[in-house]
């Protein structure tokens, strides 16, 4: 019985074994074909038949933030200012720009002061504009008050970079950092030529404009005498520690040298001596001496501003400005009655200085590239140049031709707005005004024939002397400037100023002006 029922259990099992093989075998086939049916989802998931498959769900990009970049500049704003400022800020970011620009604007009269409060006290702002023939470049890095930006211009300034030619970036430059964004506005050789005006020469009985010293001199005695009114033609010169006048240095026979920031003289021999000190500077304040004296300047020379001057003058030394402030004076002016020139013309022009007015980020601004990406997206166009510098089209200017603008007036015959060039400009793309002079035109002239100066790169980081750096300049603004612009007799006054000088260090500044040009110059010859 046992045996039958052992036997019975084994027969069960292999027929067990049989049907689960053979099941195997149909679940594989089946899993191969292309037919199987796929799985019911619930009744409340299932899709209609025509829809789409339903995507992964993705992140929603990131919105940049928009920074708000506040640009301190000198002079009042236009009267357009704030509805064109609208439109570049909605341009921006119409551009992929993440940057809201807010210029404020400094009073000439007080932007020296106000601007070194502001650095001082660690005020809020990120962009400020630097005028190397007023405050230095040198003057801020050496207290510390703007920030290396070679990084940021690096990363976002690649329009930056074409626009701007490399030897105007080098008066930026050193040591692998980068200090500034440098405007390419003008001609550079264009320093050290003067404007003058034939219609008050001629009417004096000067047939000829001037070629030395004395002749401008003697020009300017005859055409004061024949002005009986209040107005004067002064000769249109600030007061205040200034740059030297390089309109006069053409007459001397150590011709060229260069006169970095007000207090270092810097010859052809790369030697530097205090300026104060140098008979150049001596024959300079002769000049001076002689104008002051023959009340050809004006007698508040030692506090006057930028902002002070019209444009009834003889000579300025520079470009003659607007076409418009001189017509108030001289209704019937032709364009040949204004010309630009230069005392002893028999003479190389030089370019001194490769970067005189620049744009530098406040040491305390927390975002230093939205000032690259503002300036780069400035020139990346003619469009965006045109917005930001000349306005909205139709209703502040008219485009003239392909490089040529033409200013819409109010009813007071007000520009209704306009940023100077000079500040930010860049010669790429500057329009000049139709009407505007050819005199001042000049500037925007290259100069293929043009030296540049072996200094015209270098600039002084007064770090190392920062202390004494400031108590010379003080001394020059108190001292040296009266004696410069005539007001002090030389003879009279140099002896005592040089003294204050020393005891304010001036010749440790000097030791370390020599130190920091001994390297520059060692560099250009590799």
């Amino acid at each position: 019985m046992k045996k039958i029922l052992l036997i019975g259990l084994t027969f069960v099992m292999v027929l067990s074994m049989l049907a689960a093989c053979s099941n195997t075998d149909k679940t594989a086939k089946d899993t191969a074909s292309p037919t199987i049916a796929p799985t019911v989802a619930p009744a409340s998931t299932v899709a209609p038949a025509t829809a789409e498959p339903t995507a992964e769900p993705t992140a929603t990009p990131v919105k940049e933030e928009v920074i708000n970049l506040k640009y301190v500049i000198p002079g009042a704003p236009s009267l357009e200012d704030e509805a064109v400022m609208k439109v570049v800020n909605e341009k921006l970011l119409a551009d992929g720009v993440n940057v809201h620009v807010e210029k404020t604007r400094i009073d000439y009269g007080v932007w020296e002061q106000k601007l070194n409060l502001m650095l001082s006290t660690g005020e809020d702002f990120d962009m400020f504009h630097v005028m190397n023939d007023w405050i230095s470049l040198s003057n801020y890095i050496g207290r510390g008050a703007v920030k290396d930006i070679a990084a940021e211009v690096e990363k976002y300034g690649p329009n930056l970079k074409t626009a701007i030619p490399e030897s105007v970036w080098s008066g930026v430059q050193r040591d692998g950092k980068t200090y500034a964004v440098p405007a390419y506005w003008y001609e550079s050789s264009f320093e050290g030529s003067f404007t003058a005006n034939k219609i008050l020469l001629k009417q004096a009985g000067v047939q000829e404009v001037p070629k030395t010293q004395q002749e401008m001199l003697d020009a300017m005695e005859k055409v004061m005498a024949t002005q009986k009114g209040a107005n004067k033609p002064y000769l249109p010169i600030i007061g205040g520690l200034r740059d030297a006048s390089e309109v006069l240095h053409r007459a001397y026979d150590s011709y060229p040298f260069a006169v970095k920031d007000k207090v270092a003289f810097i010859g052809q021999d790369g030697k530097v001596k205090n300026w104060a000190d140098s008979p150049e500077f001596k024959q300079d304040a002769a000049f001076f001496r002689t104008a002051y004296q023959k009340k050809l300047t004006n007698p508040d020379i030692l506090v006057m501003k930028n902002d002070q001057f019209t444009a009834f003058w003889t000579f300025a030394f520079g470009s003659p400005g607007s076409k418009d402030a001189l017509v108030k004076f001289f209704p019937d002016l032709k364009d040949e009655d204004i010309t630009v020139q230069r005392l002893n013309p028999e003479k190389p022009n030089y370019r001194m200085l490769n970067a005189k007015n620049v744009n530098a980020v406040a040491a305390n601004s927390k975002h230093p590239e939205a000032a690259v990406k503002f300036l780069n997206w400035l020139y990346t166009n003619k469009d965006n140049y045109d917005l930001f510098m000349y306005g909205i089209e139709g209703k502040t200017y008219k485009k003239v031709g392909d490089n040529g603008i033409e200013y819409i007036m109010n009813d007071q015959n007000q520009t209704l707005y306009t940023q100077e060039e000079w500040m930010v400009g860049n010669l790429n793309y500057i329009r000049t005004d139709a009407k505007d002079l050819t005199a001042n035109k000049a500037m925007y002239v290259s100069d293929a024939n043009a030296q540049t100066f072996y200094t015209a790169s270098f600039f002084f980081d007064s770090s190392a002397v920062k202390a004494e750096m400031a108590n010379v300049q003080a001394v020059y603004t108190s001292d040296i400037m009266p004696i410069y612009d005539g007001v002090t007799d030389y003879d009279k006054g140099i002896k005592g100023a040089l003294a204050k000088l020393k005891t304010a260090g001036i010749d440790k500044v000097i030791a370390e002006y020599q130190k920091q040009l001994d390297v520059y110059a060692a560099s250009l010859k590799k």
